[in-house]
């Protein structure tokens, strides 16, 4: 079943086209992840699917209804937490939470119960009675993520949701996702982190300027671009002319190289899936290119090579160097 549907969403303000004819589906139990920078449209689309802003063309469909034409029941399908905690500091977590369910309008009789559960479930019972404006950075993400699950919604949207949390805060955010995901909840993510789209997500729509740039699963995307990602320098820092002389030492290599950054002293190119998965394959490129440099009296800096990752994906996909 398609929790999430996203047709020709078209977004305009005055000049600037926030969305662009962008579409994509998420699947009932799945983990979508929105990636790309600022500017890219994740908040016009977020802001779009939980009825703050109306489309000026296309449609939008959580859990079968159409946003536009039911925004309340739309609302009561979607849970919804933001880069920016909304929590009052003088609220206790458990006058917070009960807070929280009488805005959306939880039974009465049932609050006691559900607040208890998602303070247990986010172990946050210990920090229950105190005031919120103690708790750490990844408490606090833990309290807003259980304020936006109170009603139990089918959709939950989450915005930068590692954003400003400690390695250890991190990966047990991403482990209660994944429990979520496994219990039958479709996530959406809007994320500048590559590592966690490709650590979470079923499916990644890369955004750029409003469009949609690629889209599918992390590993297909990754096996599209090639096998390996060979990368050389000529020196430790940049200078004039150097990517020039680098791309020139890959003629003939196939594949495609990937765009630079003018300030970085790397040129990166995608090695032809074709070519072969192994190691070796990506190594025998190598040696050839340092053979060829040699020939043409160009010393190496460096020379390495590594697998495909979601960074090198979506540089290639936007053409531009992602940072």
């Amino acid at each position: 079943m398609q929790i999430l549907k996203v047709s020709e969403a078209v977004k305009k303000y005055g000049d600037i086209q926030a969305l662009d004819q962008v579409s994509f589906q998420a699947e009932a139990g799945s983990i979508l992840g929105l990636l790309g920078p600022n500017g890219s449209g994740k908040s016009t689309l977020m802001r779009s699917i939980v009825t703050l802003d109306r489309l000026d063309q296309g449609s939008i469909e959580v859990a079968g209804i159409r946003v536009e034409e039911d925004p309340a029941a739309a609302r009561r399908a979607i849970g919804y937490a933001g880069q920016e905690q909304a929590i009052d500091k003088v609220l206790t977590g458990r006058e917070f939470l009960r807070f929280q369910a009488g805005l959306v309008h939880l039974n009465r009789k049932q609050i006691p119960a559900r607040v208890e559960e998602m303070l247990r479930r986010l172990d946050l019972l210990e920090a229950a009675d105190r005031p919120c404006e103690g708790y750490s950075g990844g408490m606090r993400r833990r309290l807003d993520l259980a304020a936006s699950l109170m009603h139990q919604p089918k959709l939950l949207i989450l915005d930068e949701p590692s954003a400003g949390l400690d390695l250890v805060a991190r990966r047990r955010l991403w482990d209660l996702l994944a429990e979520l995901k496994a219990e039958g909840t479709t996530l959406l993510l809007a994320t500048h982190d590559f590592e966690e789209a490709d650590a979470l997500c079923d499916q990644v729509v890369l955004m750029s300027r409003g469009r949609v740039a690629d889209c599918g699963t992390p590993q297909k995307l990754r096996s599209d671009l090639g096998s390996w990602i060979l990368s050389a320098a000529l020196h430790e820092h940049a200078q004039d002319g150097d990517h020039e002389k680098l791309a020139a030492l890959f003629e003939g290599v196939p594949g495609k190289a990937l765009p630079v950054h003018p300030q970085k002293a790397d040129f990166s190119f995608a090695l032809a899936s074709s070519e072969g998965d192994s190691p070796g394959a990506g190594q025998s490129w190598i040696d050839r290119i340092q053979a060829q440099a040699g020939q043409q009296q160009l010393p190496l800096f460096s020379m390495a090579m590594h697998r495909p990752t979601l960074q090198d994906v979506y540089a290639a996909a936007v053409g531009e160097a992602a940072e």
